[in-house]
């Protein structure tokens, strides 16, 4: 019976309370066999990383990218020595993680550990599973396989709890009978992050009181250096008191841990490396990072046609770079930004203001701003002057030479081609048919027209003067030359200099001196070690001529639609959310169709019944765009937004003169109704017919000013007065009560923020809700009541769409040939 000895022991050590169940290094007795490698402090609720699959498997769901861990154990109490390697990444929402564990000592049999485990579920919960098979000379070891499940639950920002029970299948193998093992486990942040204190227990089954406690304590002294301490200890007699310490510096993908610790036995010492995708704080280096921001490329966008066709999009692209712009703001990391101006698609007025403000804000931050421009219109002048410095290369290209508007009207053309055109509309400014049905533009038209060039060359003048610190006429000057040469705006001060591309560097170290540049920086890439989940916003976007159905865009990239059916779908999904708190409706719009637009207006105001909504138009929000932003509880324009456009049309061509007269088409139309036909398009109106069709435009447009007299708290009548198709900057609708107050995206997001009751110093996230998708977007979800409602028939334009961007370059805008009432802007402007 030689062997009976040693597997008694074996048994006994197995049985003991070990310290090693205490997440600390320190301990008093060999570790026991389904415990593995020691860990530095931590605890069942607070690990999250990689090594929680050796403590609590739930932990692994709090992985965002791939983690590789090395740990290299001594204990010097039993001269034992371990090794171990443990892997954790995301795949498909699952936290996944496997590793494999070395144990050798003097004293007892060498073994080997390997464990595969995984996590599910969200921000707030987690629960995870793990199994352990064995390896060992001893034969009853190498026969164990143990399984271990865990919990954790962070439904607060200062809390986590966690639950594990390990070897719950208590296995007997020979003479080995391991009991479940039970972990109970709370962390808080009394602070904020940077302070972590965890309490475990820790007991085995049937024995509650006979525990042991383990508290922890970690800390992130400054960014890259985190310190932490544990101390366990039991109430009955035979467990000492065990302390361990530990530090780990981190740079963005490496990190090294040393922990020592022990009791009156001796010590434990414990090295850990880490590798990850992930980037962690680091310490900053010395004089901050310094990135480039390409706005040709940011607002680009990035999905590729054929993905485009098959209805996968990604996040629109000025969002995106809004949000990158508000990061980079609050990102401590951050020293410089080098702003490359080539062009700004997608980009007018009023997002081009939210673009200068964004670098004003930067700079405001600490954050030092230089615009390198390649090429650039007044558009684009108007952002870099934001900038600290803007330099231009040698043969820089700079279309500065003042604003324009042009004005294409066809009514010549339909003249010559026979076409005659039927119009009900209301209001002397709701111009829109007008490109159609005049041969020059109306002094209505003119008079909206000049009043909105006049705001948009005032703001620019405004901020040239305050940005670069030069009297106005410099900019005159400018203009003058036509296409100005480099040299002469470095001379009328408007530039800093031209430099030579190899002279960048060293434009930047005057900069920023001792900054680091970096072309792979972006903000809040690093690893989110927040519990729970961050309060949000829910941006909805109404972006493009407002149409029944689904929001989409065409693959190529030419046109945009905002469907009532998304819209509607998404401010009911961010209305029952429970972590939105507040909603901002994006609108960028001319308007469309009058029904939809009323839908959406709806929409919004059911949902600010539930929540705080504030509207944010962008370069434009008037007629069907401005009627769906004011539902909300507060509006926010842009002083050079184009909005307002209060007013209704119809518009029907009448193609007789054109079929029968050039092509001898006949048609005889017969009916049994006296206004049957009156939307067909072979022949003009007849008095009747117009009366008719004016009955209706008038009854759509009462309706229309009725709301906004409603929202606006304003006079029906005093509506009317600013209304009938006028179309007004943002700054001068503020002025008439037509919105609430001046500002962008981000002034919107800080009023919905406030309105729920969220503290300035909180971290929120900004997520976008209701995107366009591509050409498949319409099959797949079953609708709410409300969202089937918009299920309007989305009519396509019948002509191509190279012929389509052809159109719109000629300032047409291809829906007035869609049949229904309109609301939408009176013509396309174009201000450069």
């Amino acid at each position: 019976m030689p062997r009976v000895p040693g597997r008694m022991r074996l048994l006994a050590l197995l049985l003991l309370p070990s310290l090693a169940l205490a997440q600390t290094s320190v301990v008093s007795q060999p570790a026991l066999p389904s415990r593995g490698l020691a860990l530095p402090p931590t605890g069942a609720a607070l690990v999250d990383e990689a090594t929680a699959l050796s403590l609590n498997p739930a932990g692994l769901g709090f992985v965002n990218g791939s983690q590789l861990f090395y740990l290299h154990e001594r204990n010097l109490v039993h001269d034992g020595l371990g090794d171990g390697v443990f892997l954790a990444t995301r795949l498909l929402g699952l936290g996944l993680g496997g590793a494999m564990e070395w144990i050798r000592g003097r004293a007892e049999p060498d073994y080997r550990r390997t464990s595969l485990g995984l996590s599910l579920g969200t921000r707030t919960l987690q629960l995870g599973g793990s199994w352990h098979a064995y390896g060992s000379s001893h034969r009853d070891i190498d026969a164990l396989d143990t399984f271990d499940v865990g919990l954790t639950a962070r439904p607060m920002r200062a809390l986590s709890l966690g639950a594990v029970v390990r070897d719950i299948n208590a296995p007997t193998e020979g003479t080995l009978a391991l009991k479940r093992q039970y972990n109970l486990g709370v962390g808080v942040r009394p602070l904020d992050e940077r302070y972590t204190l965890g309490v475990d227990w820790l007991f085995s089954e049937g024995a509650f009181r006979q525990g042991q406690a383990t508290y922890t304590v970690n800390a992130e002294v400054i960014p890259g250096l985190r310190l932490g301490a544990g101390v366990s200890h039991g109430f009955t007699s035979g467990v000492p008191i065990a302390l361990q310490v530990a530090a780990t510096v981190d740079t963005s993908h490496l990190g090294l841990t040393y922990a020592a610790g022990g009791t009156n036995a001796g010590l434990d010492h414990l090295v850990a490396v880490r590798l990850s995708s992930e980037t962690y704080r680091s310490i900053a280096p010395r004089g901050g990072v310094v990135t480039l921001l390409d706005l040709n490329d940011a607002l680009s966008g990035g999905t590729s046609p054929v993905l485009s066709w098959l209805g996968v999009t990604e996040a629109d692209p000025y969002l995106r770079l809004t949000r990158w712009l508000d990061l980079a703001t609050q990102d401590d990391r951050l020293a410089g930004v080098v702003v490359k101006m080539e062009s700004l698609p997608g980009v007018s007025w009023g997002k081009a203001e939210e673009l200068r403000q964004a670098l004003l804000r930067l700079r405001a931050s600490g954050k030092r701003v230089m615009a390198v421009v390649l090429s650039t219109d007044d558009l684009g002048y108007f952002v870099a002057s934001a900038a600290d410095r803007i330099y231009a290369l040698q043969e820089s290209i700079l279309y500065i030479n003042g604003l324009a508007v042009h004005l294409q009207t066809y009514g010549g053309t339909m003249e010559k081609l026979g076409v005659h055109w039927d119009v009900a509309r209301v209001g002397r400014f709701k111009t829109a048919p007008e490109q159609l049905s005049r041969t020059e533009p109306s002094d209505a038209s003119l008079e909206s027209t000049n009043a909105y060039l006049d705001t948009e060359v005032a703001v620019y003048e405004k901020a040239v003067q305050e940005g670069r610190k030069v009297p106005v006429e410099r900019l005159h000057a400018l203009w003058a030359l036509g296409l100005p040469h480099p040299k002469r705006a470095v001379e009328l001060g408007l530039m800093d200099g031209i430099i030579s591309s190899t002279e960048l560097d060293k434009k930047v170290a005057e900069l920023v001196p001792g900054g680091r540049f970096s072309t792979t920086y972006a903000p809040r890439d690093e690893r989110d070690g927040r519990w729970a989940r961050r309060r949000r916003i829910a941006v909805v976007p109404v972006l493009g001529d407002i149409i029944g159905g689904r929001s989409r865009e065409d693959p190529l990239g030419f046109s945009r639609l905002a469907g009532a059916e998304t819209v509607i779908r998404a401010l009911e999904q961010a209305q029952s959310d429970p972590s939105v708190a507040a909603i901002v409706v994006r609108v960028d719009s001319g308007g469309g169709e009058v029904l939809a637009s009323h839908l959406m207006y709806e929409a919004v105001m059911e949902a600010a019944k539930h929540k705080p909504v504030v509207a944010s138009m962008g370069d434009m929000a008037a007629s069907g765009g401005y009627y769906a932003a004011i539902g909300a509880h507060e509006v926010f324009a842009l002083p050079t937004t184009l909005t307002g456009s209060i007013g209704v049309f119809y518009i029907k061509p009448a193609v007789e003169g054109l079929l029968s007269g050039l092509l001898g088409v006949h048609q005889e139309s017969l009916t049994r109704a006296p206004l049957a036909d009156i939307l067909d398009v072979w022949r003009p109106w007849t008095p009747e017919e117009q009366e008719a069709a004016q009955a209706w435009a008038d009854a759509s447009y009462d309706s229309f000013i009725t709301e906004v007299a409603l929202r606006r708290r304003m006079d029906k009548a005093k509506v009317d007065e600013v209304a009938r198709g006028r179309v007004w900057s943002g700054q001068d609708a503020l002025a008439r009560g037509l919105v609430d107050k001046l500002g962008g995206l981000l002034e919107a997001v800080d009023s919905a923020r406030m309105r729920a009751g969220i503290p300035p110093d909180e971290e929120l996230d900004l997520v976008v809700m209701g995107e366009a998708r591509g050409f498949f977007s319409a099959l797949g979800g079953e609708p709410g009541v409300r969202a089937a409602l918009s299920l309007l028939p989305a009519q396509e334009p019948a002509l191509p769409e190279s012929l389509r961007a052809l159109a719109r370059s000629a300032g047409l805008n291809l829906m007035l040939l869609q049949p229904g009432v309109k609301a939408m802007l009176p013509f396309q402007i174009t201000v450069r």
